[in-house]
């Protein structure tokens, strides 16, 4: 391959060429601040045409890294025209082009940090000249003293992206890890204790929260939805507070669609108190739920965490003061009445419930629902946004009073008469 200035010295780039024919080799370009390769190299018996970006600034420092990969990229196209194996692209730019691939779903902030990640550790080199071994240290060095199932997300963002490489970028093949089937397919997400979440608990807990934060978990509690969405998926216009069509619609939420959910009386109540406090509804496209401040929440992404977190946090502190404080006063009571037996009970009831509030979270409300509205999943699956049965499934937990009352409703054949008792009845 010859340089664009080698090629003009011989008398002209098209001698003894037909009119309109394209020259053979590569060139280097500058195209929205970065160098590109443009041209045709003939190999196999056949002229394959190459465009595509060498990832490098375009500037006069990078100018011969530039011709030496344009020469890489020459060499790997002969490669492969001759059905050898190339090097494939470089891992900075198969994550480029997986990170702006246009999706209906778009990818999460985690997918996207694992990404970052990728390029961060083998960013230049070359998708094939990076050996299978190194990318599984990687990972376990990366994912070490991680629980399975984090690991086996971490793992899906990879493979995710390796395949992507493999259909765009020439990598040769996915890695193949090692995986933890339990742990990739469970059966039900991580195990919280929503069963044990009375209706007095989450009353109590609203009533310790600022109305902003009062707000936002009527509406996770009623519809399930996630923070994120609740934060910055809601317009004014959004929501609907009339008696008997109350209804929130959540926009683009995680997985890339509207969500129209139905909200609970009691909860649409909170949310007229909540407007009322807001004020200021006139413009119907300006976001409905507001800091304490009176400010928008600002996006993050929908990455972890939150910024409600604070006044979340507090709010369960406070609740859990009063759960204590109650028993404590209860307790006394019944010490007083010579019943020592019932005033631990007491204590200890109040203590397992101050222990559940401190680890609650507002992603259990998902769970909740999800748990509360399992005999009906389609009403689920549109009221929560889950797009599969599978999904839903995971966050449905198993409450054994409720399983026990489903079984004892079933159609009951209590007039049975044994062939024993007919056959006594015959001889009387």
């Amino acid at each position: 391959m010859e340089r664009k200035s080698d090629r003009s010295t011989r008398g002209g780039d098209r001698a003894g060429k037909r009119a309109g024919r394209r020259a053979r080799g590569l060139e280097i370009k500058e195209r929205d601040g970065y160098w590109h390769v443009a041209g045709t190299v003939r190999a196999g018996g056949r002229s394959i045409r190459v465009r595509r970006s060498l990832g490098l600034p375009a500037t006069a420092d990078t100018w011969d890294a530039a011709w030496e990969e344009a020469r890489l990229i020459e060499s790997d196209t002969s490669a492969e025209a001759r059905g050898e194996k190339s090097r494939g692209d470089p891992v900075a730019i198969a994550a480029r082009g997986y990170l702006v691939l246009p999706r209906l779903r778009p990818l999460g902030a985690t997918a996207i940090s694992i990404v970052q990640e990728i390029v961060a550790k083998f960013g230049p080199r070359r998708l094939n000249e990076i050996p299978d071994s190194e990318w599984k240290i990687w990972v376990d060095t990366r994912q070490q003293g991680n629980a399975a199932d984090t690991r086996e997300r971490f793992i899906n963002g990879v493979v995710a992206f390796q395949s992507y490489a493999v259909k765009h970028h020439k990598l040769n093949a996915v890695v193949e890890f090692s995986r933890d089937k339990a742990a990739r397919n469970p059966r039900r997400r991580k195990r919280r204790r929503v069963s044990d979440l009375r209706p007095d608990l989450i009353a109590l807990l609203l009533e310790e929260a600022h109305i902003t934060l009062r707000a936002q978990m009527a509406a996770e509690w009623s519809t399930g939805a996630r923070v994120s969405s609740v934060l910055y998926g809601v317009r004014i216009c959004d929501v609907i507070l009339a008696p008997g069509r109350e209804t929130i619609i959540f926009r683009n939420t995680k997985n890339g669609e509207d969500v129209a959910a139905a909200l609970h009386p009691s909860a649409a109540a909170i949310l007229r108190d909540y407007a009322a406090w807001r004020g200021n509804m006139r413009d119907r496209e300006q976001p409905f739920f507001l800091t304490y401040k009176r400010q928008p929440y600002a996006d993050n992404g929908k990455a972890g965490g939150g910024q409600n977190k604070t006044g979340f946090n507090a709010a369960k502190r406070r609740a859990r003061l009063r759960i204590l404080e109650k028993a404590f006063v209860e307790a006394r009571q019944q010490r007083r009445l010579g019943n020592r037996a019932a005033a631990l009970d007491t204590l200890l009831a109040a203590r397992d419930d101050a222990r559940l509030m401190r680890k609650l979270t507002q992603h259990w409300f998902r769970h909740l629902l999800a748990t509360r509205m399992r005999h009906d999943l389609r009403a689920a699956m549109e009221q929560g946004g889950w797009l599969d049965e599978r999904s839903i499934l995971g966050y449905v937990h198993d409450v054994p009073d409720a399983r026990r009352a489903t079984v004892a409703a079933f159609d009951d054949f209590g007039t049975l008469v044994t062939r024993e008792e007919r056959e006594a009845s015959a001889k009387r």
